[in-house]
This record gives C-alpha cells, sequence and structure tokens, in this order.
C-alpha cells in the first residue's frame, strides 16, 4: 500500500468514525477499537490508548485518532486521523447552527436524539468490555480461555487495580487524575 493510500484509510476510516460516533469519545471507543484492528492495531495498543488517554489532556476522540494514525502510518497519519475525526464535528455543527431554530422541537428529532440515547450507553460498555479484555487478562491467555479456567485467565493484581479504582472513584469520589497516577505506580511496582 503506498504512503497517500494509507494516509487515505486512515483520513476516511476516522472520518467514518466521527460523522457516526455519537455520544462522545467513549461511545466511540468500540467503533474506534474495532476500526483499529482492521488498521493492524492490536488490543493491547489500544488499551495502552485507554491508560494514555487518561494522562493527556485533549478530547479522547482525537486523542484515539492521533495514536492509532500514528502507530498506523507515522506522523502523518497521526494529522490524517485527527483532520477526518474533527472534519464531520465541524461540518455537523456548521450545519446543525444553520437550521437549529427552524427544527427546534420538533417530535421526530427529539425520537432520534431519544433512541441514540441508549445506543451511546451501550457502545461505551462495549469499549469497556472490550478495554477489560485486553487488560484484565494475563499476558499470552485469551478471554477465551475465562470459562474454562477464570483464575488462569485473569491477572489477580489488574483486577485488584481495577475494583480499588472502580471503589474509590464511584464511592469515595477520588479523583481520576490521581488514581490513574497511583495505579501507574503500583503498575510500575509490581506488575
Amino acid at each position: 500500500m503506498t504512503m497517500l493510500a494509507s494516509l487515505w484509510l486512515v483520513f476516511f476510516t476516522f472520518f467514518k468514525i466521527g460523522l457516526l460516533g455519537f455520544g462522545g469519545g467513549y461511545a466511540m471507543m468500540s467503533m474506534i477499537m474495532t476500526e483499529g484492528q482492521k488498521l493492524g492495531i492490536s488490543l493491547a495498543q489500544l488499551a495502552d490508548l485507554n491508560a494514555l488517554d487518561m494522562v493527556v489532556p485533549g478530547p479522547i476522540a482525537i486523542n484515539a485518532a492521533t495514536y492509532v494514525g500514528y502507530l498506523h502510518s507515522g506522523f502523518w497519519g497521526a494529522a490524517a486521523g485527527t483532520l477526518g475525526v474533527s472534519l464531520p464535528s465541524i461540518l455537523l455543527v456548521t450545519l446543525v447552527m444553520r437550521f437549529i431554530d427552524k427544527y427546534k422541537g420538533n417530535r421526530l428529532m427529539e425520537g432520534v436524539l431519544k433512541g441514540v440515547k441508549p445506543a451511546a450507553v451501550g457502545l461505551i460498555a462495549a469499549a469497556a468490555l472490550m478495554i477489560a479484555s485486553g487488560v484484565l487478562v494475563r499476558d499470552g491467555r485469551g478471554m477465551s480461555s475465562f470459562f474454562s479456567d477464570p483464575l488462569g485467565t485473569i491477572s489477580p493484581l489488574m483486577l485488584l487495580i481495577f475494583g480499588a479504582t472502580s471503589v474509590a472513584n464511584i464511592r469515595f469520589k477520588v479523583n481520576p487524575i490521581l488514581l490513574t497516577v497511583m495505579a501507574g505506580i503500583v503498575g510500575a511496582i509490581f506488575a
């Protein structure tokens, strides 16, 4: 594949994600992960993206497009992915601003938005499961072995970090940035 074809592929992939990815960055993650795998990005690299996104400022969709584009085609791939995922929002917001007063309160539009909300939650849940399968599973094992050997498949350390950060964030409202840094330190020491 030529460099130009590679850049076009990255641009078009992220343009499609930007155009169809309703619900924000985390709702887009399952699409980004699926399309990223088609571009040759592994689940482990996509899990690294999720960890990286916690410490790098900016919207997750743009960070993901930049990261995946870079892994696929270097600097220009990063630029193509970033432009691809951003362009639909720029175009759609411009278009919506033109017609917002005309369609405000329209029952059809309200129905569309009502239907998109649960789909966005489902996409976020799918992304969470995909990320979890790449993070909680021991090296060299796959989720397919979970049902035959659950204790041999799941990493106890990663499960402990997952559980502790979930409880600390949900129950005790500990800052996610602090939790990310602490989890990184624990992972660096014990993993």
